[in-house]
């Protein structure tokens, strides 16, 4: 894969983490991840691809974002799996946005 390419899909993955963690901080209010969760779910799995083209170390992370994506429609319990996403999108945010000089 061409460097600009890579450079491209992972600023593309590091918008959509970006939006994923959005959607996982209003998810902390009651009640709206039932209208998050319409951009979080679709995302992850976008951010699973992209990780997985690119390579870039965070397909794992991205794995386990999912699950925290699903798990954050338990009742109660769910604020603790979004406050997981939380993290882990904050993980992935950092990983992508720090110079990597594969690229």
């Amino acid at each position: 894969m061409r460097s600009d390419t890579a450079r491209v899909l992972n600023i593309i993955q590091l918008l959509s983490e970006i939006a994923i963690l959005a959607g996982y901080a209003l998810g902390m209010i009651p009640f709206v991840y039932l209208w998050s969760c319409a951009w979080v779910i679709p995302l992850v799995f976008v951010n699973l691809i992209f990780a997985i083209v690119t390579g870039n170390g965070t397909t794992f992370k991205t794995i386990v974002n999912i699950a925290m994506a699903f798990l954050s429609f338990i009742p109660l319990l769910g604020y603790v799996f979004r406050a997981i996403g939380i993290l882990i999108s904050v993980l992935n945010i950092a990983a992508l946005s720090k110079d990597n000089p594969r690229y």
